[in-house]
């Protein structure tokens, strides 16, 4: 018998039998063929918002081998497309988060490297080995985590800027597609850019411990690259008779950095921290963006005046849910809480480009919602439309590839039943790389009262709070009794009471009041044990939430 197979430029399937043996089929995988469904899609009769091209009230976006192939409102749908009837649905670009930490491996522990070799400077304190990482690409960190990215998602995001958040000379970022069997089928784009931080490492316990130190090392670490250049040039004019330099791996990275030709993202969020980093940009010449820049509205003139664009966080600081209402809370933080959703309406009127960054929020559902306050505090929805997607596509050198829905962009595309900044709408799809992801709802949490009993909680627990500053140890003395949970907490900021504690099933949550900075700052810990583990998020009153995690020992 012959077997006659229709072949056509455009086909995908899982299996094709070649051969009968003993009567059994002997199947074949083919290498380099999706096995995902169609690579032709086509979404039908849609609203479409191009963010480029305007908006069509009825049209078809056409979708093949992972690229858009063509959008309007005549769009001839091929026979081998699978079509997505789009009535009632808005089509939009996928969104970009343009500052995140995902998909990545653990960082290397420190001592593995020299830190600030050459030019005769004596290396700084161990401590700081792990934060000058210049030549570090988070490219080569990448690991496939999909349980993170459904929560991505979920919440309309295709696309992240990730990158370590600790250190002071972090590393040089990788944008990625949130979609993918291999680390290496997740870069769109790498480098983008180096990172540098500006806060201090600490406390009095590690150097540089103010933003004067910090701002000090940066400083003095970008004389070293110029010096090691000049040597470089130096022994490369004329190599007889000339000792050759030391190879450094940190220095050689910052080359493209001097030069120009790759950004520095630097990390500032108040205001003081944005004047510093715009004045180590201009004395040494570099391709500047600000990141987080919770405080950028009140120098957005001179971000404006410098053509510095910004990656602004939104992750606004919030009230913690158990605050004690007759609690004294200080003025400036009471103006953070009340400015943050301002900042971006601001920095547009102000002619600053900026895109949304998620700001290292633990529930990626908090971006758009995020994003949905800064328009309710005068965004324009088109203007907070291009900072999730179009601006963030320019900032970073890819806007022929992502951030509008335009033919021959990578096809990252989001579809809403609904505004996307209106609450009540829902996402009903999103498209990586032109793959279908179906959004999937989350179960419930409520659970019947008396149904699951409490865990115990009682013990010493050691947690670690991720801030963007790094990480913070706390040791939690957790004492139970039924629902209700006492003892105290202890970190670099002193010993203070739980108040506030309860359990639910395997959910604590307890509270504390510190003094930080000589001001009493509410703390609230919400997590789920499982074991003698513990994860969750902690609240910090007046700075936002940061995730945690911790281990009670045996």
């Amino acid at each position: 018998m012959r077997w006659k197979i229709p072949l056509s430029r455009h086909w995908s399937f899982r299996w094709l039998a070649v051969a009968l043996v003993c009567g059994n089929a002997l199947y074949v995988p083919l290498l380099g063929v999706s096995s995902d469904g169609p690579l032709v899609y086509a979404i039908k009769d849609a609203r479409i918002v191009t963010v480029t091209g305007g908006t069509l009230a009825k049209g078809t976006v056409l979708i093949r081998d992972g690229l858009i192939e063509s959008v309007g409102e005549r769009v001839q749908i091929p026979p081998d497309a699978r079509v997505l009837e789009g009535a009632g649905l808005t089509v939009y670009p996928g969104l970009i988060d343009a500052h995140a930490e995902i998909a990545l491996e653990q960082p290397q522990q420190a001592g593995q490297r020299q830190t600030r070799p050459g030019s005769g400077q004596p290396s700084p304190p161990p401590s700081l080995e792990n934060k000058m990482s210049p030549d570090k690409l988070a490219a080569d960190q990448l690991k496939v985590d999909e349980a993170t990215f459904e929560k991505y998602r979920n919440a309309g995001i295709t696309t992240a800027l990730t990158i370590p958040r600790r250190g002071i000379f972090i590393g040089q970022s990788a944008l990625i597609n949130l979609a993918g069997e291999k680390a290496a089928q997740l870069v769109v784009q790498s480098p983008v850019a180096l990172h540098i931080g500006l806060e201090s490492t600490g406390g009095f316990r590690e150097y540089p411990s103010s933003l004067m130190g910090v701002i000090s090392y940066i400083r003095q670490t970008l004389y070293d690259a110029q010096h090691y250049q000049l040597e470089r040039q130096r022994y490369q004019a004329t190599r007889r008779g000339m000792r050759r330099p030391e190879m450094n791996n940190a220095l050689e990275a910052l080359q493209p950095v001097i030069a120009g030709r790759l950004p520095v993202v630097m990390v500032a969020q108040e205001a003081k921290e944005i004047h510093r980093a715009i004045e180590l940009a201009e004395e040494f010449k570099l391709k500047c963006i600000i990141s987080g820049a919770t405080e950028s509205a009140q120098v957005a003139e001179l971000l404006r005046a410098k053509q510095i664009p910004v990656l602004l966080s939104l992750n606004f600081p919030t009230e913690p849910r158990d605050a004690d209402p007759e609690a004294d809370t200080p003025v400036r933080v009471l103006r953070q809480r009340a400015e943050a959703p301002k900042a971006a309406a601001m920095l547009q009127r102000a002619g600053v480009k900026f895109a949304f960054t998620s700001g290292f929020m633990s529930d990626p559902k908090d971006f758009i919602k995020n994003a949905a306050k800064a328009v309710k505090a005068g965004l324009a929805e088109a203007d907070a439309l291009k900072a999730l997607t179009i601006n963030a596509a320019e900032i970073f050198g890819v806007a022929e590839q992502l951030g509008s829905i335009e033919a021959g962009k990578i096809a990252n595309l989001l579809v809403t039943d609904g505004d996307l900044f209106n609450e009540k709408a829902t996402i009903k799809y999103v498209f990586i790389d032109g793959r279908q992801f179906e959004i999937k709802k989350e179960p419930s949490r409520a659970t019947p009262a008396g149904e699951q009993p409490p865990v115990d909680a009682t013990g010493m627990w050691n947690l670690t709070v991720e801030t963007p500053q790094g990480a913070v140890q706390v040791t939690a003395n957790v004492q139970q009794s039924g629902t209700t949970l006492g003892g105290t907490i202890s970190s670099l900021f002193g010993e203070a009471s739980i108040s506030s504690g309860s359990i639910r099933g395997r959910t604590v949550q307890f509270a504390a009041s510190i003094n930080i900075g000589g001001q009493p700052t509410k703390v609230e810990f919400d997590g789920t044990i499982q074991g003698d583990s513990i994860n969750g998020t902690v609240s910090v009153s007046g700075q936002g939430s940061f995730p945690f995690s911790g281990t009670r020992p045996k």
